[in-house]
């Protein structure tokens, strides 16, 4: 049971006095920006004890154990602040979860996008590759080169020279070899020719210095060397 604490009457005449144990809630206004808290208040002993036996008031344990003395509507007001703060923090809750959902439905949503966007490159790039293998069907038959590498080698031409590349038409005047151009990545100029891929070793002589050939294997390499004359 929760204890009382008295004053001791300073004069005669004065009446006990109950100055802890005997509480109320104060909460004013009743909204959630106003702070709740249990106000210890003083009254006749007499008033107290009084209260007590005709149950007026009752024990009330807080959160931290501490009793005292309450009357029931005071409990019944910290009660509904109480659910008026988990109801609140439920809508918070809530909320969060919803912007839980909408982000991960975000994220999802902008992950699948992704990999459309990526399944779109991909398929144009096949088309275009198709497309430029047909293109060169007749440079692969002539040169014995194999289709199915193009592309590899396509890249590995654009890794070693470091530029923007495009394959042009076989050129008769350059040896029936495909005409390669060129320019820097970070310019947006047009394309200046660079290259010969697959020359016929006979069309070497007199050979432009400026002009590179572009070879894909050792076999080829070898032909290239045994026809070079000077000054290739």
């Amino acid at each position: 049971m929760p204890s009382l604490r008295v004053r001791f009457p300073s004069q005669r005449g004065e009446t006990w006095t109950v100055c802890h144990g005997m509480a109320r809630n104060a909460w004013e206004p009743r909204t959630l920006r106003t702070e709740a808290k249990w106000v210890h208040i003083t009254c006749p002993l007499g008033d107290a004890i009084e209260w007590v036996l005709d149950g007026r008031v009752r024990v009330h344990t807080a959160a931290n154990g501490t009793v005292w003395w309450t009357a029931p509507a005071y409990e019944d007001l910290a009660l509904a602040r109480a659910r008026m703060e988990a109801d609140a923090e439920a809508v918070k809750w809530a909320a969060a979860a919803e912007r839980r959902r909408k982000s991960a439905e975000e994220r999802a949503a902008a992950a699948a996008q992704r990999r459309r966007d990526a399944e779109r490159r991909a398929l144009k790039r096949a088309v275009e590759m198709a497309a430029e293998i047909r293109r060169l069907a007749r440079f692969f038959e002539v040169t014995g080169l194999d289709p199915a590498v193009w592309e590899t080698f396509t890249q590995m031409v654009r890794s070693a020279s470091g530029k923007a590349i495009k394959w042009g038409n076989p050129s008769p005047a350059h040896g029936d070899g495909l005409l390669v151009y060129s320019r820097p990545r970070w310019e947006r100029g047009g394309f200046n020719l660079a290259g010969v891929v697959c020359p016929d070793p006979e069309a070497l002589v007199e050979w432009s210095a400026e002009l590179t050939i572009l070879v894909p294997n050792p076999g080829w390499l070898s032909r290239i060397q045994a026809a070079a004359r000077s000054p290739l």
